[in-house]
């Protein structure tokens, strides 16, 4: 087997193992019965899912002999920047979630959080 076609078949396992991890996110994400567990169920396709496809991709193109520098920076700084923004989203989202008051699924284990406190209706968040 040649580098071209190993690296083909890199690539291809990366980008597969990453899209299963977006499938079993959205199963997870059918079955979870409240907003608390839906935003931790993104965790596997935001935390790995996203970055292994971005990986094969740029091991395809390091294979292929189209990889530039520039790409591989492009590439680090997309995994770099989908981690940290989907740390922000799920905080504001699991945020938003708790605020809202609704009911905890019952198979939802515990609730950190409670007692719950009132919260001032100022419309401004602090």
């Amino acid at each position: 087997m040649s580098w071209t076609e190993v690296g083909a078949l890199l690539a291809g396992l990366l980008m597969l193992l990453g899209s299963l991890f977006f499938a079993v996110t959205a199963v997870g994400m059918l079955r979870a019965g409240d907003a608390i567990s839906r935003v931790n169920n993104l965790s596997p396709a935001t935390g790995a899912g996203l970055p292994l496809i971005i990986l094969g991709a740029a091991v395809h193109d390091l294979a292929a002999g189209d990889l530039t520098v520039l790409d591989g920076v492009k590439a680090a700084l997309a995994v770099g920047a989908a981690l940290v923004v989907s740390s922000v989203a799920s905080n504001m989202l699991g945020r938003a979630a708790y605020r809202s008051q609704q009911e905890l699924d019952p198979r939802t284990l515990s609730n950190a959080l409670e007692p719950f406190e009132e919260l001032d209706q100022q419309g401004h968040d602090d």
